[in-house]
């Protein structure tokens, strides 16, 4: 049975200072040396690994099992067909061509015998493996083999199972790692994750049963307004008619309840922050409805109602929190020593009737000032999305907003501990995580905003000390009954984020003894991204011409993410589906996890652009501007496998099919992560083409032939060319690669989007293939 591989930086976590290794670009070069403008170091033509990255008293060359290691004893590479397909490196082979049709990666990419089988196991990305070695570990199994496997039980797994090996195969324990075994929040685990279980043992376990049939879809349409709530909100917008644009009207109840039901089915489902089972429109304000259904109207479509509504909330809330700054300012003034009365006299300029109702609303409601608040938050986040994503005319507002949502934020208290989930009321449990999740999602969109527009995030890591997020069944239970049930099979975190995310950053793992929630996993990725933005914006300009971060930061963070990874894969809410009964947000998580190898080995932040919005300025930003990428290395060299594996999702699912229809249900998210995959898999395909151009297929690592052979795979499997006809000239070939890759990316951005900013990648990535394929053109 296969055992986990860990390497020396698991064992007791990560200082960056004890791994002090320098930049990789600041080694002193020896002579014969050169870099290039990719950052390769070069003597004579040959690329070094990794393992020359040393300093005193630290090598990484005895931990790098590449297979530039296992030797090169032949002349000649053998490719046997879906068993070897990348062979070793020879030493004089001066006509040595890839074999670009002996190759075939699907099933390498597409296991449908183990768990997750859309996710690569963590184990892919330690560089102290070889991918080469991985690959084969992770074999589909024949019928036979899957049939012996299914006769195991269906209430539990061995390791070689969730691994898609027969256990009379057996790999030797020091061939590779084993992957995790899923942990859930139940107490019996599921292995599949959707077959149930036999009835005999449905009627016998309620638990197991419970765990099978989930919770995730109440049965309700909250977005719903009746004729006595739209009667009622009307009335509102009436006295606030001086508030609001003399061009506002309010759309009409079943106009209003279709947004609404857009926000619900749409947005919501990726940032669930209201409880959608106690939800009532007559509890939310004027102001909040009117947030959710400007949101809402994009979802449907109509961006020009969605515009029209987004400005009449924005200037209510405004409004409604100048109000309340101006009420502290008067209460401020009423405590001078020298005060008495005539100040009373003196009014605000508005209608006595308007003004005397809405101060005693305030008088009134004080004691629900927390509550008012958060409503006021809520309709702010939503708004701070909608103009985050949407034309470049309103992007600066988004900006504006975020200073008012980080205000409010710090005001509610993210800062402070809120006691975790240990509440005995159901009522209060739902409040307090209303409040926590609110939080969250703010905290959330700053970094979406920092990663799109290379800004500062307005809420820092170091100043979150809430406790994480609750699985969603939990958040959905429809009465206190259920509940209560629920916490029978549910152990709620204690931990809060900084100690989750410490424990991450030191390699530990985080979902023993409990797994915990997607939305959890969510918000930790988001904390590592904030980690990398940060050791990129303090480097010297130095270390940011060459894209290389310090050593042990790159180590540190790698260990976090698969330490992350084995937590999303332990997550039972984990799924690729964005249309899962259990919620998106781990698929949206998973392409932050993609960004996040991307971000470690190229500096892509402050070339992208995007809030200009000019498809052409994005483009030639990310070609010509040439942010700084790392040199080849197999930490470069799991970026590059992360952004494979990205595009063989929508390939499998068919790019068409990806292309007219999921991307409706994609989060924008995917949007920027797949933009800076096209960017990576372009740079590193032209690198690798100008090395084999220079100094011949056999100067390449075995796992770049293997990352090499595994994009070929997708692009043929993808049919959008013809590859039979290739010229002899491999240089020539990977650069057709890039030209096929960038294209392939741009048909998944063929479909209607939500948000303009998701247009605008989808011009960009056009423009890039337009760019390439003129390129390709004129060379030959």
């Amino acid at each position: 049975m296969l055992t986990r591989h860990r390497r020396l930086s698991h064992t007791d976590g990560i200082e960056y200072s004890d791994l002090a290794v320098n930049n990789p670009s600041s080694i002193a070069k020896r002579d014969g040396e050169s870099c290039n403008s990719f950052g390769t170091r070069e003597l004579d033509g040959t690329q070094e690994p990794s393992s020359t990255i040393t300093e005193d008293g630290f090598s990484l060359s005895p931990h790098l099992h590449t297979l530039d290691e296992l030797g090169t004893q032949n002349g000649t590479i053998a490719f046997p067909p879906e068993v070897d397909v990348m062979g070793t490196a020879a030493e004089n082979t001066a006509s040595q061509t890839f074999p670009w049709n002996e190759n075939d990666n699907l099933d390498f990419l597409w296991n449908d015998s183990r768990p997750f089988s859309e996710v690569l196991p963590a184990s892919f990305f330690d560089t102290n493996l070889s991918l080469v070695d991985i690959s084969q570990q992770y074999q589909v199994p024949l019928p036979e083999q899957r049939q012996s496997s299914e006769r195991v039980g269906h209430g539990q797994q061995s390791t070689n199972d969730s691994l898609g090996i027969n256990s009379g195969h057996e790999l030797q324990a020091q061939a590779g790692p084993s992957l995790p075994e899923p942990r859930h929040f139940f107490t019996e685990p599921n292995a599949d994750h959707e077959n149930h279980l036999p009835a005999a043992e449905e009627e016998d376990d309620p638990s197991q049963n419970r765990h099978l049939k989930g919770n995730f879809a109440p049965s309700i349409s909250p977005w719903k307004l009746t004729p006595s709530e739209y009667a009622a909100l009307s009335n509102d917008i009436k006295e606030l008619a001086l508030v609001l644009p003399s061009s506002f009207s309010l759309p009409s109840r079943h106009t209003l309840s279709r947004f609404l039901e857009g926000f619900f089915r749409g947005y919501h489902d990726h940032m669930p922050f209201l409880h959608t089972p106690s939800f009532s429109p007559s509890s939310l304000g004027t102001e909040l409805i009117l947030s959710l259904a400007a949101v809402g109207a994009f979802y449907r479509f109509e961006h020009a109602k969605g515009y029209m509504i987004y400005h009449a909330a924005r200037k209510l809330i405004n409004w409604r929190l100048d109000q309340r700054d101006g009420l502290v300012i008067s209460n401020l003034a009423k405590t001078s020593p020298g005060y008495t009365g005539p100040s009373n006299m003196r009014g605000h300029p508005q209608s006595s009737a308007t003004s005397n109702g809405h101060q005693a609303a305030h008088c009134d409601s004080s004691r629900k000032t927390p509550k008012l608040l958060l409503r006021l938050l809520q309709g702010l986040i939503v708004l701070m999305t909608l103009a985050s994503w949407g034309d470049r005319s309103v992007v600066g507002n988004s900006i504006a907003i975020s200073g008012q949502v980080a205000v409010l934020v710090r005001e509610i208290g993210i800062s402070t501990t809120d006691g975790g989930h240990d509440i005995p009321s159901w009522e209060e449990w739902v409040e307090q995580e209303e409040r926590r999740r609110t939080l969250w999602v703010a905290y959330a969109q700053f970094n979406l905003q920092s990663i799109a527009f290379n800004l500062p995030p307005m809420i820092l890591n170091q100043e979150v000390l809430l406790s994480l997020p609750s699985c969603g069944e939990e958040w959905n239970s429809p009465n206190s009954k259920e509940w209560r049930h629920m916490r029978k099979f549910h152990t709620p975190d204690s931990r809060n984020f900084q100690q989750a995310l410490e424990q991450l950053l030191q390699g530990h793992q985080i979902h023993e003894p409990v797994a915990i929630s997607a939305f959890a996993n969510y918000v930790l990725i988001h904390g590592l991204l904030q980690e990398i933005f940060f050791a990129r914006n303090t480097t010297s300009l130095t270390e940011q011409s060459t894209g290389s971060l310090p050593m042990s930061f790159v180590q540190a963070l790698e260990s976090a993410l698969r330490a992350w990874q084995s937590s999303w894969e332990a997550t039972y809410e984990s799924t690729l589906d964005p249309l899962s009964p259990r919620g998106p947000m781990g698929f949206n998580a998973t392409a932050l996890v993609r960004l996040a190898y991307i971000r470690l080995n190229a500096n892509t932040g402050p070339h992208r652009q995007l809030s200009t919005r000019n498809p052409d300025e994005i483009a030639h930003g990310l070609i010509d501007g040439r942010p700084a990428v790392s040199e080849r290395s197999p930490f470069l060299d799991r970026a590059v496998l992360q952004c494979i594996h990205a595009l063989s999702i929508p390939v499998r699912s068919g790019i068409q099919f990806t292309a007219r229809t999921q991307m409706l249900n994609w989060s924008m998210q995917h949007s920027l992560c797949n933009l800076e995959c096209v960017f990576l898999l372009n740079q590193w395909l032209q690198e690798i083409a100008r090395c084999i151009e220079l100094f011949g297929v056999q100067k390449l690592r075995d796992d770049e032939r293997k990352l090499l052979s595994m994009i070929y795979t997708v692009i043929r499997e993808a049919d959008i060319t013809e590859l039979s006809d290739w010229a002899n000239d491999d240089a020539d070939a990977v650069r057709h690669l890039a030209a096929c890759t960038a294209r392939l990316w741009a048909e998944t951005f063929g479909g209607f989007h939500i948000f303009d900013i998701s247009q605008v990648i989808g011009e960009s990535v056009t423009i890039i293939a337009d760019i390439l394929d003129s390129r390709m053109a004129s060379s030959t």
